[in-house]
């Protein structure tokens, strides 16, 4: 199958909480006729050595990314911050995301002992990423865990029985201001973009809270995005002068946003628009 667009700049692997390893999504990345791809594991950086060893023997690109989840103070629902063109070798980022993998963690201990407690089993998973320390344990491979074992049928129930709040598994998560993701993106030399913003149910409200932060760019093209919200969010990036980005969110071949790659992102114009953008911020550095 070819490719509909040049560069799909949202990817997922099992860094994170994609199904395919890092070279997995290189090699799938090219046999689709992709030319670029951003790998934007959630809060992590570990992915990129395989993925960029995969990328040379592909002869494709990898642009090192991030996804991160911000929220703030009484806001139940996350805020995603997606970092693109960043250095993986960054201190003040990986600081960062080392504190972070240290409370998600005890976090997912909790909501794994609060699923003990309603007669789950979770031993099996526990054993699993305490045999991977450098992935994060969170609610997304909970619940994958959940569905997998036959306790819910699907993800959404999964959330809606156990993890979400008010539910037995509920435990409340500790939030990365967006300032200080967008912050740590731009000490790691990336570009700061708000990721999948028609997903943001709320959005007039969370772009006036937000839309003073130095922001980079929007991800206008997303593989969820009606037509009216590509129009409405490209009129948004002409209007403060942010480029238009755009990316599949792809997880893997099945499972939270399956089979997506290249169905979504940038043409060879919109991302030399981008790569434009991204030697401006550098020279900024």
């Amino acid at each position: 199958m070819k490719s509909i667009v040049y560069a799909d700049l949202h990817t997922h692997t099992t860094a994170s909480d994609g199904t395919l390893s890092p070279a997995e999504v290189v090699r799938k990345a090219k046999e689709i006729g992709l030319n670029t791809i951003a790998i934007t594991d959630h809060d992590t950086l570990s992915g990129f050595d395989e993925a960029f060893a995969e990328a040379k023997i592909q002869g494709i690109n990898v642009v090192p990314g991030i996804e991160i989840s911000c929220g703030w103070e009484g806001r139940d629902s996350s805020v995603h911050v997606v970092g693109l063109f960043i250095d993986p070798k960054s201190k003040p980022l990986t600081k960062m995301l080392n504190e972070q993998k240290k409370y998600r963690f005890t976090r997912a201990l909790k909501i794994l002992q609060l699923l003990e407690n309603e007669g789950i089993n979770t031993k099996k998973l526990l054993d699993e990423f305490n045999s991977t320390p450098e992935k994060v344990l969170g609610r997304p491979h909970i619940a994958r865990y959940l569905v997998e074992n036959d306790y819910v049928k699907d993800f959404q129930q999964a959330f809606e029985k156990y993890l979400l709040r008010g539910r037995p598994a509920y435990v409340p998560k500790q939030n990365v201001l967006p300032e200080t993701g967008v912050e740590m993106i731009h000490k790691a030399g990336g570009l700061a973009i708000i990721a999948h913003p028609g997903l943001i149910p709320d959005w007039d409200n969370v772009w006036n809270k937000l839309k003073s932060l130095p922001w980079d760019g929007i991800e206008v093209y997303y593989s969820e995005h009606k037509n009216s919200e590509v129009n409405k969010f490209l009129a948004i990036t002409e209007r403060f002068n942010l480029v238009p980005v755009g990316g599949s969110d792809y997880h893997g071949e099945y499972g939270k946003h399956s089979g997506r790659l290249g169905t979504a992102g940038l043409t060879k114009e919109q991302y030399d628009v981008v790569l434009k953008r991204a030697a401006i911020k550098e020279l900024m550095n």
